[in-house]
């Protein structure tokens, strides 16, 4: 339990789309309303987002009425999306953390830290008593994300597959169980789809790494600040959100299948075995230009922008540790 001296705000932020049935949502809830009771705790309050961003503002709001001693723990009650609307709600924040409770399609920064572990994070008093440790961010224009930010081919394919899953999620039941457990598979269809648009396959890119320009045609320019995404995808398995730098891939091409038939090696962290295609650097501060928009995504979220400065921000967020092992990267799967 958390015994410290300080007086601890706890916030619950809710995405009702992360849970298929409504009586799943409704017993977190009567676990979290349990074990306050339990400690005669009355400390804590529940806000149900209402759409995407909508924690982004109500949790400065919501803090703004706390006294300047009290420290704000927000818990992110969801997958990926929500857990990006709480990150970028307490980015201004001086006395706030950030945690994750899974209930999400994905959920990626959690699997970094144990494969068998949704049930440690899922667990109220382990969140509640657990330490909150530093963990980078990177700051990706005017967004801030925990996992990835990346520009290019894969970004669309991201793109393409969200919209894929969106649209098997408002079917049946059959429809909903298969966008959850078949990612990796949609995913190469999103791929796919994007390789037969054909628009980003000869694509030129300016890419400054630390000061140091290089580029030329890329099909993708990948950057890690945690080990996977999409569930269980891992391309560089080392990527640790608390080492205090970036990684980066750089995906050369210029068309043709070679790209689509990479992508295995890509998602499974074997990329040294094409060093031609795949140049791996680190960084602290990347600028991405190219002569079109780009096409980003930032921890399952989708942007375009013109051009996108990144910038690794370390120990910028105090993220809440459920299971007490600490972050172990991409190891549990990986096959390097």
């Amino acid at each position: 339990m958390t015994s410290e001296s300080r007086i601890v705000k706890h916030l619950f932020i809710i995405n009702p789309n992360s849970f298929r049935h409504k009586w799943k949502q409704d017993m977190v809830i009567a676990d979290i309303h349990k074990f306050f009771n339990s400690i005669k705790n009355n400390n804590y309050h529940i806000h149900f987002s209402r759409f995407p961003r909508d924690a982004t503002g109500f949790i400065p709001f919501f803090a703004g009425d706390l006294p300047r001693e009290i420290t704000l723990r927000v818990y992110a009650v969801g997958g990926d999306g929500i857990l990006f609307d709480c990150l970028n709600g307490i980015m201004d924040l001086e006395n706030a953390e950030l945690a994750a409770i899974p209930y999400g399609r994905t959920n990626n920064f959690i699997r970094g830290f144990g494969k068998n572990n949704k049930s440690l994070f899922r667990s109220i008093p382990l969140q509640y008593g657990a330490p909150a440790v530093p963990m980078d961010v990177i700051r990706c224009g005017n967004n801030y994300a925990l996992d990835y930010c990346i520009a290019g081919m894969e970004a669309d394919a991201l793109r393409r597959t969200l919209k894929i899953r969106e649209r098997m999620e408002n079917g049946n039941t059959l429809t909903q169980w298969l966008s959850r457990r078949l990612y990796t598979f949609l995913y190469l269809a999103g791929a796919f789809a994007t390789y037969l648009d054909g628009k980003l396959l000869h694509r030129q890119y300016d890419v400054e790494i630390d000061g140091k320009t290089t580029g030329g045609f890329l099909w993708t320019v990948s950057v890690f600040n945690g080990s996977y995404y999409g569930g269980s995808l891992h391309p560089v398995n080392n990527a640790m959100p608390n080492d205090g730098i970036l990684d980066i891939l750089l995906i050369r091409g210029r068309g043709g299948l070679k790209a689509f038939f990479l992508l295995p090696f890509y998602l499974s962290g074997r990329y040294k075995k094409f060093p031609r295609i795949f140049t791996y650097k680190q960084g602290g501060k990347i600028n991405i230009r190219s002569d079109s928009h780009l096409i980003v995504s930032m921890d399952d979220q989708v942007f375009c922008e013109n051009e996108l400065a990144m910038e690794l921000l370390p120990s910028a967020v105090n993220f809440v540790d459920a299971g007490r092992q600490g972050y172990k990267g991409g190891g549990d799967d990986r096959t390097r």
